[in-house]
């Protein structure tokens, strides 16, 4: 078995203080003195979000969006979103068989396909019905989200790449965005009127925000307005990190089970699903480094000293390896995980900016959820196809984006043998 290398960073990474241990980037995530940082992009489509707000703004938030992650909604995302998605994409496939009989697929546009579904729901996008307006949908939301990492781009230009996601969000406000913002106005206005209960109102992020009465800056006129700036953070991030890790997860699992014949008989137990998609979630990062910046003169418990203003990279990907023993650059679903960690490390992140829907993706506590019938979207998505007898494909080889630095994979073939 292969061992996972360190992702490239782009050179102004190179330029900070790089921190690639793992109590270090505890110790700074934790902290009061260091607020959220990043390249230019990722205030222009995320300021005033959860993932870069800070103080009693992010408190405020979190509050407001909590009940969209509750463990009835995200119970409600999979078993009504993504199981159904699940199933009309393999119905399709089914048809589509090759000349040997076999049906073929790439697990990367069907997670897309799946995830996509939950998007739109999560953030409140109305009328994403048909095949071609999902796939319309799906490549606008692709488009923001590259935009909003525009600077681990490989092109020369990323200007290009945010330009053109901006003008995909304004799409997505033009086709479907404006009018299911202008619907749930109206139900707060009748909900406000005690004409509609609270229960039968939608539950999603532009509802939340017409609830709240928090839908505009006074700035919104110069840049993207603010409201679809919270769009933004939960189109992209419903669909980020399960699309950059769970493809990792195939491949790893494969070569697993070719090195580990006696554990195909698990690839459709839930619980050793678990084990296998987060030990793929914590060697694949969704970005090379996160970024964060000190409001004061400090010195790490370590004896590192950071001055007020500057920025430092954190390097999770090395952290996420070396604090899992020698042996942590290598996949292992039976392994056992350190003290005080979480089985993936800090993929979805480490204190207040923590992923606010990890258990979307994992299952409450990384574990089958026996009352709702859930286990997250990883575990839904590879064990229905490990229950169609999933295999990478021998004659296309899963192929890497030739564009941006991000540890993921564009296209990964797969036969599934019992389709």
């Amino acid at each position: 078995m292969q061992p996972v290398m360190d992702p490239a960073v782009p050179d102004f990474v190179n330029k900070l203080q790089r921190i690639d241990t793992y109590d270090e980037i505890e110790e700074i995530m934790k902290s009061q003195d260091f607020v959220m940082a990043g390249a230019d992009e990722r205030f222009i489509f995320l300021e005033d979000t959860l993932i870069m707000a800070e103080g009693e703004q992010h408190s405020e938030l979190t509050r407001l969006f909590a009940p969209l992650m509750s463990r009835q909604a995200v119970a409600y995302y999979e078993l009504k979103l993504v199981e159904p998605a699940i199933e009309a994409s393999i119905n399709d496939m089914r048809s589509k068989r090759g000349e040997d009989g076999k049906v073929r697929t790439d697990v990367v546009p069907l997670i897309h396909a799946a995830l996509v579904r939950i998007a739109s729901k999560v953030t409140g996008v109305d009328g994403v019905d048909s095949l071609e307006d999902t796939e319309r949908f799906r490549d606008m939301v692709l488009a923001v989200s590259a935009a909003t990492t525009a600077s681990y781009s490989s092109a020369s230009d990323p200007g290009r790449i945010i330009q053109k996601g901006k003008d995909a969000l304004q799409a997505l406000v033009d086709e479907w965005m404006q009018a299911s913002l202008d619907r749930r106005i109206e139900l707060a206005a009748k909900h406000k009127a005690g004409e509609i209960p609270a229960e039968e109102l939608p539950r999603d992020v532009l509802m939340s925000l017409c609830l709240a009465e928090d839908l505009s800056r006074p700035d919104d006129g110069t840049r993207i307005p603010y409201v679809w700036r919270q769009c933004a953070q939960f189109l992209t991030g419903s669909i980020k990190t399960t699309s950059h890790m769970l493809p990792h997860a195939f491949i790893h699992i494969d070569e697993w089970i070719k090195e580990h014949p006696e554990d195909r008989p698990n690839l459709t137990d839930p619980e050793w699903l678990h084990k296998a998609a987060a030990e793929s979630f914590r060697l694949h990062q969704t970005t090379p480094a996160r970024f964060r910046k000190a409001v004061k003169d400090l010195e790490l418990s370590t004896g590192r000293k950071v001055d007020a203003g500057e920025m430092v990279a954190i390097h999770a990907p090395v952290a996420n390896v070396e604090a899992f023993g020698d042996d942590g650059r290598y996949f292992n679903p039976y392994r056992e995980v350190p003290k005080g960690k979480k089985a993936w490390g800090m993929t979805f992140g480490i204190g207040k900016h923590s992923c606010i829907g990890q258990n979307l993706v994992t299952g409450i506590m990384n574990k089958g959820d026996a009352k709702h019938g859930t286990h997250g979207t990883a575990v839904r998505l590879l064990k229905a196809m490990y229950e169609l007898g999933a295999e990478l494909d021998p004659d296309n080889p899963p192929q890497r984006p030739h564009d941006n630095l991000h540890d993921t994979w564009e296209s990964v073939p797969v036969i599934l043998h019992k389709a």
